[in-house]
């Protein structure tokens, strides 16, 4: 492999600094924290790089708060000053890491994403049927992934095709964060109500996590296709699909990436792992994939619904702006242009009327 040497060079350049801060402020410009920050945009860069590079640089204390949508989930913002610093180190290290990402891993890679995985898959289930092979599907994904990924071992994946120590003192201070635990334990209902675990997860939400969860899974990628030599294998983060032409050699082929997980990751495969015939329809990234359709979950139909009834009382109720209320419903009707959930999309269509109540006299 590779060895990259001077990034952390290339990482605290004022230009490269620069272009990290267009990068953490692209669509939260007119933002608080942001318009005060670009108040003072290079004093507040030169300052960000003079922490660098006399190796006091710390992490601010992160803001926590949940998503309930669509389901409940931490979800972690650092200071801006922070998030600057963290895309201009992306801006430096995403070309080095993608190079050796898996050809058919989709997730928070440019160009890729959730669409792309789903016609990838149903493009393998139309050439099973075509070929008439009686393919089978597994389908499995990390437990826990975000908030079990060890620290030594986010260390060890990044540092593979880096010979660079203060690039490695960068990462390392990313990773421990603000000092607070990230780790949760393996079987928990309800993630506001356990007790954080130190020395393992990462902080959901920060572009470095996003960077790193592909990093760290990319040698489980490597030995599917080069150990076990399954050749129909999609990954998006920690979520995957597996094509074999008998369900005991999926099953066998699952067995394997459990064991490499455990024995190399610290991780572990959750029990919702399941073989099914190709045909039957699998779910995956949130859809229901078949050789014939691409259609949302009844959960996630569902929950567009809620949440849309949502948004139309809120505006009526002048809690959000109209902005806001449009954009949703053209992020709705994105997700629902790559499927062919028709009569759902005329649905909310007809249905989601924006009328806002008159102001109360004063």
């Amino acid at each position: 492999m590779e060895k990259y040497q001077h990034v952390f060079d290339r990482f605290i350049t004022f230009e490269n600094q620069y272009d990290g801060y267009r990068l953490a402020q692209r669509d939260k410009r007119y933002k608080p924290e942001v318009l005060a920050y670009t108040a003072d945009l290079e004093g507040n860069l030169i300052d960000g790089i003079n922490h660098l590079i006399w190796k006091d640089y710390k992490i601010g204390k992160a803001f926590e708060f949940y998503e309930y949508f669509p389901k409940k989930r931490i979800i972690t913002a650092w200071p801006f000053k922070n998030r600057v610093i963290n895309c201009a180190a992306y801006n430096v290290l995403w070309p080095i890491y993608v190079k050796s990402m898996y050809e058919h891993s989709y997730g928070s890679i440019p160009g890729m994403g959730q669409v792309k995985a789903v016609k990838q898959l149903q493009r393998w289930m139309r050439i099973a049927r075509l070929t008439g092979k009686n393919q089978w599907i597994g389908k499995a994904d990390v437990a826990k992934f975000f908030f079990r990924i060890p620290h030594e071992v986010q260390l060890r994946e990044l540092g593979k095709p880096l010979d660079d120590p203060d690039m490695m003192w960068f990462l390392e201070t990313c990773i421990k964060g603000d000092g607070r635990p990230t780790g949760l334990p393996l079987e928990f209902s309800d993630p506001t109500e356990c007790e954080r675990i130190f020395g393992i997860g990462m902080p959901v939400g920060s572009l470095i996590s996003q960077m790193t969860a592909n990093v760290v899974l990319t040698p489980m990628d490597n030995f599917m296709k080069r150990i076990i030599r399954i050749p129909k294998h999609i990954r998006y983060m920690d979520d995957s699909i597996i094509m074999g032409d008998s369900k005991q050699e999926v099953w066998d082929a699952l067995g394997a990436m459990d064991d490499f997980l455990q024995e190399n990751m610290g991780l572990q495969l959750n029990n919702k792992t399941a073989v099914m015939r190709y045909d039957e329809g699998v779910e995956f990234v949130g859809r229901i994939v078949s050789p014939d359709r691409i259609t949302l979950r009844k959960s996630s139909s569902l929950q567009m619904k809620q949440h849309l009834d949502y948004v139309k009382k809120a505006y009526a109720n002048r809690e959000v702006e109209l902005d806001y209320a449009l954009d949703v419903m053209q992020s709705y009707l994105g997700l629902l242009k790559h499927t062919d959930c028709v009569a759902l999309r005329e649905k909310i269509c007809e249905d989601y009327v924006l009328i806002r109540h008159s102001a109360p006299e004063a």
